[in-house]
């Protein structure tokens, strides 16, 4: 039978999975609601005998004592104030914003996934106003998931440079590759900066002070002016396929925005024959907005006129891939799926040409800095048009070497 009213219990949770290297589980508060359930940690741990002692009436251990206490007000005070709290309808995702916000300080101080928890749920909260918070959001989330994976708990104390080459080097192990590692190890060092400035951490010692976290060695692969005129002369063989290939050369043609740019593109933005956007990738990283600005050529009006959508007012979006009114989760979903899309088409088609670089979206991004730089455009140049605030970050999109090129340098030494 449905339940209308959400309750709670607590849970101990003892499956394997859930074990810690110390033999102990996971106390956890249970939300039941309309025949539906969800459990939360407590970020408390216990042994089975511990637990099975708790709830003993012949309990003399205080302090197993203080702590049934605390759960005993996690699942009663607590839970029935978070309700208070939560404006009908009830969603456990409320509940879990709501109340978790108020439990974390009732955690240990030095409790680095509940830290985690806490500038996730602020990231979340400023989500409802800009979009790339929320993709942030995701980004902390994937982290702290690969972490609590490797280990369990975490404090403060333990997250040492051993802790950090541990983990690099079990994820390693398990075929992950460099980029994944960093991008989480950065994520958890932007959350020990964050809880230092907070006043969260109060040791003057970084973990991150003796270890260094590495760059991935990739190299971003750019398509060669041969390379781009083979494909700009390829006729798609589907609609799908037509379209995915229209977006790709969009991307191309408007300063290799990325994929969000494009999918966020309003009519106002189109101001006579110039187009100017805020990038999306920059909206919360740079004190100062950047804006990227380049000619309404033909080409472009071309591919909208043939993509894009028939609103013309200037709010309206200029493709029919998002709508007005979603949440940065909803948006994030179908930027995604949508670049899946052009992505897989994209790859048939280098298949078909034999073009043995994989052609994706960001080699849009890297073959039009990478085509400007061959053409001896000014660096500077390159980097206002791709929206950095950085000519060493510009570097990064350039091309390495590529073997006509190698030829080239190896030719003109030959006539020494």
């Amino acid at each position: 039978m449905a339940i209308y009213k959400p309750t709670a219990s607590l849970y101990f949770d003892q499956r394997v999975s859930q074990k810690t290297k110390d033999n102990k589980y996971p106390a956890k508060i249970n939300v039941y609601y309309l025949g539906k359930n969800q459990p939360y940690s407590l970020k408390r741990y216990y042994t089975k005998q511990e637990w099975k002692k708790m709830f003993s009436p012949k309990l003399r251990d205080q302090r197993l004592k203080d702590d049934r206490t605390k759960l005993e007000h996690y699942v009663g005070d607590m839970f029935e104030n978070a309700l208070k709290k939560i404006d009908e309808p009830f969603t456990f995702q409320k509940f879990r914003d709501v109340y978790f916000k108020k439990n974390l300080a009732h955690l240990e101080s030095n409790d680095m996934y509940a830290l985690f928890e806490k500038r996730i749920l602020e990231l979340e909260k400023e989500a409802k106003d800009d979009d790339d918070a929320g993709d942030n959001a995701q980004i902390y989330r994937t982290a702290i998931n690969s972490f609590q994976r490797f280990r369990k708990t975490l404090t403060t104390s333990q997250l040492t440079d051993e802790f950090l080459k541990n983990y690099e080097k079990h994820m390693t192990k398990a075929g992950k590759s460099v980029a994944y590692i960093s991008i989480n190890q950065r994520t958890l060092q932007a959350v020990w900066n964050w809880a230092k400035r907070e006043g969260h951490i109060k040791t003057d010692k970084s973990p991150f002070s003796n270890y260094k976290i590495k760059k991935s060695s990739k190299k971003n692969v750019a398509l060669n002016e041969d390379e781009l005129r083979l494909l700009k002369n390829y006729e798609p063989k589907t609609d799908a396929q037509r379209k995915a290939f229209l977006f790709w050369w969009f991307s191309f043609y408007c300063n290799g925005i990325n994929m969000k740019d494009v999918c966020l593109l309003k009519r106002k933005n189109i101001i006579g024959d110039t187009v100017e956007i805020r990038r999306a990738k920059t909206k919360r990283t740079n004190q100062s907005e950047v804006f990227v600005r380049f000619k309404y050529s033909k080409k472009i009006e071309a591919i909208i006129e043939e993509l894009g959508n028939k609103d013309k007012s200037p709010d309206a979006l200029v493709f029919n891939i998002l709508r007005h009114g979603l949440n940065y989760k909803e948006t994030r979903k179908l930027v995604q799926y949508h670049t899946h899309v052009v992505n897989t088409h994209m790859k048939k088609i280098s298949e078909s040409l034999g073009i043995t670089k994989k052609i994706t979206t960001n080699i849009a991004r890297h073959s039009f800095a990478t085509f400007l730089y061959r053409r001896e455009r000014p660096i500077g140049v390159i980097s206002e048009a791709l929206g950095h605030n950085s000519i060493q970050t510009t570097r990064i999109y350039l091309a390495s070497f590529d073997e006509d090129t190698l030829r080239m340098n190896a030719a003109l030494l030959d006539e020494i």
